[in-house]
């Protein structure tokens, strides 16, 4: 379908092949040709062009329909329902839908009904329509995820003669990104460690039990604070092993929006169509 403000008649047809092929499909409808290089060969020998062309099968016999899309800014003639009468009798094709957007003239209704061809307004919904960017409600979607993670809880961090007590998970979000420097200057993140410590304690899986790793340090680092400064070489980090539920419900309330609208003359029925897809009745 297209995304254009204006539709061309090669999305008009591909519009009305979805629509017939989407309404059909609990009935056994296929769609099994449209476009250019949907073809027929009537008894006369004749090849004639056919929009849209859809197949149904009763187990004994199948039953074709042709539907002619017309794309016209003014009302359709009896002229089209003659042709098309016309390609059904010599292809032998059973029923005739004729679809257009702009409506057709009193006698071809009249002689249209008479032959048994059916007819259909298919449209753009514009301001002058009812329907006209009328949202719908058309579900509830209902997520249920379950996640349960496991990770490494920093409970102390030992550097130099300091212990760094980590109170919560706030605090231990805080440590991730306190920076050391070395004598030349370079910058450590303790993030760094607190990531091994983590990934340490998960290989071990003892759930809730306190253990305590030890960095080894390749060269003494300098933790500055307003007051001192600490030097040290190496990080020992106590913690333990964790399962933290993180599961999570939501829903989301599924809208659209109506685009065309679809009215079957002679069945009187009034249909929507959504630009994603979407095809509903209307009262």
């Amino acid at each position: 379908m297209s995304d254009k403000n204006e539709l061309s008649w090669e999305d008009y047809e591909a519009i009305t092949q979805y629509i017939y092929g989407a309404l059909g499909e609990q009935d056994g409808v296929k769609v099994i040709g449209y476009g250019r290089n949907c073809k027929v060969k009537g008894k006369s020998g004749v090849i004639y062009q056919i929009d849209v062309l859809t197949e149904q099968s009763d187990g004994e016999k199948t039953h074709r329909t042709a539907i002619e899309c017309k794309f016209l800014n003014e009302k359709v003639t009896n002229e089209t329902v003659m042709k098309l009468q016309c390609i059904m009798e010599d292809a032998g094709i059973g029923s005739g839908i004729i679809v257009c957007k702009t409506g057709f003239t009193r006698d071809t209704l009249i002689y249209a009904e008479h032959k048994g061809i059916k007819l259909v307004e298919l449209w753009e919904a514009g301001e002058k329509d009812e329907h006209f960017q009328k949202t719908v409600e058309i579900g509830i979607l209902n997520l249920h995820i379950n996640a349960v993670v496991s990770r490494g809880v920093a409970t102390s961090i030992d550097i130099g003669d300091k212990i760094i007590t980590i109170a919560d998970e706030q605090e231990l979000i805080d440590m991730h990104y306190v920076q050391f420097s070395d004598a030349s200057g370079n910058t450590v993140i303790l993030g760094e460690f607190l990531s091994e410590f983590s990934k340490e304690l998960q290989n071990k899986g003892e759930l809730l039990k306190s253990t305590t790793i030890t960095y080894p340090l390749n060269r003494t680092l300098f933790y500055k604070q307003p007051n001192e400064e600490i030097a040290f070489d190496k990080i020992a980090i106590t913690g333990y092993i964790a399962k933290i539920d993180k599961s999570s419900k939501r829903s989301f309330y599924l809208t659209d929006q109506v685009w065309m609208i679809m009215n079957e003359l002679f069945d009187k029925r009034k249909l929507t169509l959504s630009k994603s897809g979407l095809i509903w009745n209307l009262p």
